[in-house]
C-alpha cells in the first residue's frame, strides 16, 4: 500500500500538465470556402461576377494567440481544410480587397469556431472577400 501511495500522488499532480490546447496533434478537422466578389473600381459597384475563389491564402489562429498558426490555399473550388487538430477555440481569417480609401488596401474577414471533440468535423461559415 504504501508504495501504491507515492505513484498515485505523482499521477494527480501530473494529471493537470496532460490537459491538450487547441492545435495539432488531434483527430478534426475545420474546413470552408472562401466566396470573392468582383468590385468595378471606377464605380464601386458589384460586376456581378461572382466565385468561388482558387489559390486563396486563408489562416488559422490557435486559441486566443496574437499571430497566425498555419495557413493553406484554397483549392479549386475555393475549399480549404486544416487537419489534425485538438478540441479547442480557433480562428479562421483571411484578407480582403478594399478600395482606394482604405489605408492598408485589405480588410479582415474572420470566423471563430470552436472543435468540441477529437473527430469532429467542423463547417466554418463561408468567408467573403471583395476583389477591386
Amino acid at each position: 500500500m504504501r508504495a501504491v501511495l507515492p505513484i498515485l500522488l505523482a499521477s494527480l499532480t501530473l494529471l493537470p500538465a496532460c490537459s491538450k490546447e487547441p492545435g495539432e496533434g488531434g483527430k478534426a478537422l475545420i474546413r470552408g470556402q472562401v466566396y470573392a466578389v468582383d468590385y468595378n473600381n471606377n464605380t464601386g459597384q458589384p460586376t456581378g461576377d461572382e466565385y468561388y475563389i482558387p489559390e486563396y491564402r486563408v489562416y488559422i489562429r490557435y486559441g486566443d494567440g496574437s499571430f497566425y498558426d498555419d495557413d493553406t490555399r484554397t483549392g479549386p473550388s475555393g475549399e480549404y481544410e486544416f487537419r489534425w487538430l485538438r478540441p479547442g477555440s480557433y480562428t479562421i481569417f483571411t484578407y480582403s480587397e478594399c478600395p482606394e480609401d482604405c489605408e492598408s488596401g485589405v480588410e479582415l474577414v474572420s470566423r471563430s469556431v470552436e472543435i468540441g471533440g477529437n473527430r469532429d468535423a467542423v463547417d466554418v461559415p463561408l468567408l467573403t472577400v471583395e476583389i477591386w
